[in-house]
């Protein structure tokens, strides 16, 4: 595996690349080329920042990799299968080493151009172009295969010029997040609890969430619950003092965010740009509904069951017509919950991971 942070960082991608090297390592030997603490498994680089970004990479813990070529032509070349999981100079580097020993290299496609952009905040769509075309280049052209996590997400690189091939992987629900017994807190007893989960970063939109449970007529029922960190906490606090009932801002384990998963009423989630999205999938997992942003340039939308499940990525007034329905209509989102949980069942990693390994076997000679 091939990937510039692995330790630490509440990045989607590394969390999913997490989850499928402790299924992997139960069955094959596999090394981690990345920057962090030692660990087993693990082929060490230096980490550095872009000097224009240090504070925001620094906050959402994403650093990158010097890609020394003397550390990474001994790693690669003792290995079946080569496995990128960002497209930056690491993963350049790594794909170039690996041609040259001719081993097979898989790529998956975790960052859309448009996340880049807006966490930097470039607004900009030649920016976004050249970084598809760049990426194109050399990253996804240049590997045997490319896993995207959704059909969206290949018809996005084949957009954008992509010809090498391609087959579409979920990232998958672990089985952690499943439907567990627990009583809500006494504060929690008489509110309509609303989840979101994910990075405090632009690109989230949580200050649109929060803005929504304060237009509606239903705010002081609303208990808005935010699981995450990043850059955008302060901002995020500050527009959560306008709520009667203060956000709860949080930073769990996975062993209590199931916790929060059963006793939430909705998740709403209204990123504009996603490849699948994580934690709508852990949320259907343990049956929670989710009120999902429908935007060109996100692919959760294909996790919604019906149009009542949507709201206008860029139309905040439908959001709170949304949210409003889903609390005058509690018996329609109970029903819910076991429609979710029977859609869930298309998604566990136990069946991305036999995917994930028939394809490195369909690469190895």
């Amino acid at each position: 595996m091939v990937i510039d942070v692995y330790d630490d960082s509440p990045n989607g991608a590394v969390i999913s690349t997490r989850r499928f090297v402790n299924l992997l390592e139960q069955e094959h030997d596999v090394s981690i080329i990345t920057t962090g603490n030692p660990g087993p498994g693990k082929i060490l680089l230096r980490k550095f920042y872009a000097p224009a970004f240090t504070r925001v990479m620094k906050k959402m813990k994403t650093p990158l990799a010097v890609p020394s070529a003397r550390i990474l032509k001994k790693a690669i070349r003792e290995q079946d299968v080569i496995h990128v999981q960002f497209p930056f100079l690491l993963g350049i580097r790594s794909i170039r080493i690996a041609k040259k020993y001719g081993i097979p290299v898989v790529t998956t496609f975790h960052i859309q151009a448009e996340h880049l952009a807006m966490n930097a905040g470039i607004h900009s769509k030649l920016f976004v172009r050249y970084c598809y075309k760049f990426w194109i280049r050399n990253i996804y052209n240049r590997s045997d295969r490319v896993i995207c996590p959704s059909r969206f997400a290949e018809e996005e690189l084949k957009r954008n010029g992509l010809t090498c091939k391609s087959v579409v992987i979920s990232n998958g629900i672990h089985s952690i997040y499943r439907p567990v017994p627990g009583e809500r807190t006494l504060e929690l007893k008489d509110k309509f609890v609303i989840l979101s989960v994910g990075r405090l970063a632009p690109e989230k939109r949580q200050e649109m969430i929060i803005r929504a449970a304060n237009r509606s007529r239903n705010r002081d029922r609303i208990q808005l619950i935010l699981i995450g960190e990043g850059p955008m906490k302060k901002e995020i606090q500050k527009a959560g003092k306008a709520l009667p009932n203060q956000p709860l801002l949080l930073k769990l384990p996975p062993e209590e965010l199931v916790l929060y998963y059963n006793m939430a009423d909705l998740y709403v989630h209204a990123a504009s740009v996603e490849v699948e999205c994580l934690t709508v999938l852990e949320a259907i997992g343990c049956g929670l509904p989710p009120l999902i942003a429908s935007g060109p340039k996100s692919a959760t939308k294909q996790f919604a069951l019906d149009k009542r499940f949507l709201f206008q990525f860029d139309d905040e007034s439908d959001l709170v017509k949304k949210i409003d329905y889903w609390i005058d209509n509690p018996g329609e989102l109970r029903k819910a919950r076991t429609s979710y949980r029977e859609e869930a069942s298309k998604y566990r990693i136990e069946s991305s991971y036999e995917k994930l390994v028939s394809l490195y076997h369909s690469l190895v000679p």
